[in-house]
């Protein structure tokens, strides 16, 4: 831990960050001599969510932490760090990519320091959990997918409107198909048959009316 990056957040002009300054200037009061930081960086996002993260302050300290200019980053509580638990393990994952450790101060079980044992199982632990949550994601696409089709829902991109397609469109119409079918025959979504017979149906509306 040599050079280290301490992050503030408060959401509201109400809140303030003195009891975050006071609980990390309390922990770093009390290392050992040997692993006092040679340089300490201060950020700090005032009046914004943490359930985003583009916060300047943050994007800052992230972008410090990716160009190797800091190894740990510091915090009162995770929720400083992110509201949103997921993306805050994928950010600590990828920050352990790039060899940046993660330390909260009140919550010792997330201490990620590189000094600390256990901080290769935790990772992995965070890790499953990621991969939990984003095969989690790819059931439930899979499964809203799944139930459009069996509703007859046309999935992929849509069909490009032609000549072909008009005189078809129109065809069908004149065989007595409604709009609904229309699409469903051709593949295309009820406003685009109706753009395809727009010219039939103006042609049908007596002046006037």
């Amino acid at each position: 831990m040599k050079n280290v990056a301490v992050y503030y957040r408060v959401s509201t002009d109400k809140q303030d960050i003195a009891s975050q300054q006071t609980a990390i200037e309390t922990w770093l009061a009390h290392l050992h001599p040997d692993k006092i930081p040679k340089s300490i960086s201060y950020f700090t996002d005032e009046g914004i969510s943490g359930k985003t993260d583009n916060r300047p302050a943050f994007k800052e300290m992230i972008d410090a932490a990716y160009a190797g200019k800091i190894d740990t980053i510091i915090v009162y509580r995770l929720d400083r760090f992110s509201r949103n638990a997921t993306s805050a393990i994928r950010m600590l994952l990828n920050l352990d990519e790039f060899g940046v450790a993660f330390i909260s101060v009140t919550q010792p079980v997330l201490n990620l320091s590189h000094e600390n044992p256990f901080r290769r199982t935790m990772l992995a632990a965070f890790a499953e959990i990621a991969e939990l949550e984003r095969e989690t994601i790819v059931a439930r696409v899979r499964a809203g997918l799944d139930a459009a089709r069996k509703r007859g829902v046309a999935l992929g991109p849509p069909r490009k409107i032609n000549d072909q397609m008009r005189d078809e469109a129109q065809r069908l119409r004149g065989a007595g198909q409604t709009m609904r079918e229309i699409a469903g025959i051709l593949k295309i979504s009820v406003g685009s048959v109706a753009k395809l017979l727009q010219n039939e149906l103006a042609s049908s509306v007596e002046p006037g009316l």
